[in-house]
């Protein structure tokens, strides 16, 4: 979702059988376990548990992004009722803005993505996506479900809800503009369906063929809310406290819930810890309404269970029993336990719970297992050197009997490797079995399971159903050891990690990378070609292993033919121009911004691929794979001015395009903003919301404006007024204000209301054709109550709503000029829309004042 909208409601928020061999891969041990050091729980988690095992009760939360979602309920839900708790998040949050980086579109839904799965490891609750790409701001519903594809993103909400099998749904949103999002209302109008479609064996009948089954949950309910002007909720609604302190853990659930938001880093979602009172309010709009308890009438204990009964006595027994010193004590009792459950007939209750009593097995036992490498990467045919280790903390009856490490990537190759040991394990005794093995020359790079095929403008294209609703693909390898506990057999799953010592960090895990043998990187990836200039091209191609040699095409025309060796890691740079490259193919049709794509392959026309790596702190590494393709923009533009003054904001691909413009472009710290330095370049431009990041820019006010009226142009491109922080008054020579407004539809009809402003006409002419293939949006964050020494170029309006003239306006200051920008630079230009190159050239040439 976008900042302004969810981010002022959270703030306001804030205020206001026989021996069985079964498989330990479920959620509350390992969700998102590929870069995590192994959980460790401590006797009051266990504690926590075993209270959860009575506990059979469910509850689904649905919205539309990364954040939407109400972490202090959530918290509640899972850790203080103790049901299985669920958010599906339609998007992966692809079209929000990035306050942490430059990343846009997939690569932005792939942070978020991480950001919730760190958010859910804090409050508890597991996490599902629908297939919906996050196309960027809507303003209604009926255009967010016409883009995503209503029926396909249906059927992926009802998919979750039959395999979750949710007692209680609970939306964040209401259908109208109430809102505020298109998306959001789009989120509660397909959550209302499916909960009808769920149970009508006459939809989405295909699903049944995947083990699920019609699901009826008891109710759906609207989790209301008061966010400034709108407030939702009601004295006659169901309304709950969801505040509460927990003991056992420390902390309330609004210090947990905080907690967990802050996990959404690229948003800017920091906030304090909260304590105290905290009202939920809940609006029933299908299945019956509760009067007291969101799972009213619903049997939340293993009386829902034939034969649960004695379950449950044994339970409480353990947990009457259990030792905060001696956890180790209930292992044997579990075991039993778990013996138990698996002779029940139910399958979904008994399938939950018998991963429960796994993974307190493991807890109680203090048993600690890790698959790591010291190779953060892995290519087909090569060997991979692993180290599996095993230490039985506490004293309880385990031996180790096997270990086996395959693929488990969804290309399904698998290598398979065993290890038998046979050794009962000693307590608090380090067992390290190392294994080496050669990797399936079949298997495929690494890459998200929704990136692997061409996507739909609005939503992802996932052949696989059962891959449907998952939040990441399966990790390239894994380890599986098999232990006998106690008598009885388990299989103990964990991922294959990368493992290395950081001398601030200490120690880190990251995933291991299937890479290509090659990897192909074009440099620049998207040319600005101009009458002026004549691009130098690079491709650089990197040895992942010992290759004897590297071919690449270029519209399976030789380019490059390198028949020597190169070793692992070995880097090659072939350099070309544009005019060069020319003569080995012919230029596919140019779509509307003027762009052609050139696309490069390798020997025996396997595509050309080369890695995108995202690093943060807070998160994993992430690697994709991207086509090995550049996109040349062949343009009719005239420059006029060569240096600019780039102040950085909260990061954007902006200096890049200018500098393939021609322009030379510095960028500024706050030490060279002085008016000595600043008078040498013929523009000065700040990055979007650099006012919002960068404090600095209030007290440089003085010597901007100086700069301006020296003849200088400023460039502000967008600012917000929101929980990041409000833009400071004074951002330009006279007043105004900056709103929420924006134009979210990329075709909106142009009105150009100064024609003969020097904007349209110097040194370009400006047309309605630059305004043809934009994406996504055409601007954000209006200027409004503007001082009568603004003049605004152009207006635009949605459908259905008043034209708007604030996404440029322009002052007039001294012998310079002063542009504030809503208009979307940082999408266009890293998109190659020629008409934005030159209407930037335009506002860069802007004129001196007489």
């Amino acid at each position: 979702m976008k900042l302004r909208v969810f981010g002022s409601l959270w703030f306001i928020y804030l205020r206001s059988m026989k021996k069985s061999i079964t498989l330990f891969t479920f959620y509350f041990l390992y969700l998102s376990s590929q870069a995590q050091s192994p959980a460790a729980y401590n006797s009051a988690d266990i504690y926590l548990q075993l209270k959860k095992l009575n506990v059979l009760g469910s509850v689904l939360y649905i919205a539309a992004h990364p954040d939407d979602e109400n972490t202090r309920l959530l918290a509640f839900l899972a850790k203080e009722k103790m049901y299985r708790t669920g958010y599906l998040s339609l998007t992966r949050g692809d079209g929000g803005q990035n306050l942490i980086g430059n990343e846009q579109g997939v690569e932005l839904g792939l942070i978020r993505t991480q950001e919730l799965l760190a958010a859910r490891r804090i409050d508890g609750a597991e996490q599902f996506f629908s297939r919906a790409y996050d196309f960027g701001y809507s303003k209604s519903a009926d255009e967010a479900m016409r883009i995503w594809e209503k029926e396909k993103i249906l059927s992926d909400v009802v998919w979750v809800i039959r395999k979750f099998q949710p007692d209680v749904i609970i939306t964040r949103f209401p259908g109208d503009e109430r809102a505020g999002h298109g998306h959001h209302a789009a989120s509660s109008l397909l959550a209302n369906e499916a909960y009808t479609a769920a149970a009508d064996p006459n939809r989405f009948p295909e699903q049944f063929g995947y083990g699920v089954k019609p699901w009826k949950a008891k109710r759906i309910l609207w989790n209301t809310f008061n966010f400034g002007s709108t407030n939702t909720t009601a004295e006659d609604q169901l309304k709950i406290d969801v505040g509460a302190y927990n003991p056992l853990l420390g902390k309330g659930y609004g210090e947990i819930a905080s907690e967990s938001r802050s996990q959404h880093k690229s948003q800017g979602f920091g906030v304090p810890r909260q304590r105290g009172v905290s009202l939920e309010y809940f609006k029933t709009t299908g299945g019956t309404a509760p009067q007291k308890d969101l799972l009213e009438d619903i049997s939340t204990n293993w009386s829902r269970i034939e034969n649960g009964a004695s379950i449950q006595e044994a339970i409480d027994k353990i947990i009457s029993n259990f030792s905060f010193e001696h956890p180790e004590n209930s292992v044997s009792s579990l075991v039993v336990l778990y013996k138990q459950i698996n002779q029940l007939n139910d399958t979904y209750w008994k399938t939950q719970k018998l991963k429960e009593v796994e993974q307190l097995i493991v807890a109680c036992s203090g048993l600690y297992v890790e698959a790591t490498t010291a190779q953060i990467q892995a290519v087909a045919g090569d060997s991979l050197k692993i180290n599996v280790w095993v230490n039985k903390r506490n004293n309880s009856n385990i031996s180790i009997k096997n270990i086996e490490v395959n693929t488990t990537a969804e290309n399904k190759i698998t290598t398979i490797v065993n290890a038998e040991l046979n050794k009962l394990l000693a307590t608090n005794e380090n067992v390290n079995t190392p294994l080496a093995f050669k990797v399936n020359s079949n298997v495929k790079p690494s890459q998200p399971y929704w990136l692997q095929n061409t996507m739909s403008t609005g939503s992802f294209n996932v052949s696989d159903q059962n891959l449907i609703g998952k939040t990441e693909s399966s990790p390239a390898f894994a380890a599986k050891i098999y232990v006998e506990i106690e008598g009885q057999s388990f299989q103990i799953e964990r991922p294959v990690q990368y493992k290395y010592t950081d001398p601030v960090k200490g120690e880190l895990f990251h995933p291991v990378v299937i890479m290509p043998k090659l990897s192909v990187q074009v440099e620049p990836a998207l040319i600005v070609s101009t009458k002026q200039n004549e691009p130098k091209i690079l491709l650089r191609y990197t040895a992942n292993t010992t290759v004897k040699g590297a071919v690449i095409n270029a519209h399976n025309n030789i380019l490059v033919n390198d028949t020597s060796s190169m070793k692992k890691g070995n880097e090659k740079v072939f350099e070309t121009s544009l005019n060069s490259l020319n003569q080995y193919h012919e230029k596919s049709k140019a779509d509307m911004s003027g762009m052609t794509k050139d696309t490069f392959t390798l020997s025996g026309n396997e595509p050309a691929v080369f890695s995108i790596a995202i690093h943060y702190d807070h998160i994993p590494n992430i690697t994709y794979f991207k086509p090995a393709v550049q996109s040349i923009v062949n343009l009719d533009v005239k420059v006029v001015g060569k240096h600019i003054g780039y102040i950085t904001g909260a990061g954007d691909k902006v200096p890049q395009a200018l500098e393939q413009m021609g322009y030379v472009v510095t960028k500024l710290s706050e030490q060279d903003i002085t008016t000595a330095i600043l008078k040498q370049y013929d523009a000065i431009i700040t990055g979007i919301r650099a006012y919002n990041v960068n404090s600095f820019l209030n007290n440089k006010y003085s010597i901007l404006m100086e700069y301006v009226s020296q003849g200088g142009n400023l460039i502000v491109q967008y600012n917000t007024n929101n929980q990041l922080g409000s833009a400071p008054q004074k951002i330009g020579p006279f007043p105004f204000t900056i709103s929420r407004n924006r134009i979210t539809d990329e075709t909106a009809e142009v009105h150009f209301d100064l024609p003969n402003h020097s904007v349209f006409n110097f040194p370009n002419k400006i047309t309605n054709k630059d305004f043809e293939g934009w994406i996504q949006e055409r601007s954000i964050y209006h200027a409004e109550q503007l001082d009568s020494n603004y003049v605004t170029p152009i207006s635009m309006a949605d459908p259905g709503e008043k034209p708007s003239n604030g996404s440029l306006i322009i002052g007039k200051y001294g012998k310079g000029n002063f542009v504030y920008l809503g208009l979307v630079f940082f999408r266009e230009l890293p998109a190659g829309v020629g008409g934005a190159y030159r209407l930037m050239a335009n506002l860069i040439a802007l004129p001196k004042n007489k």
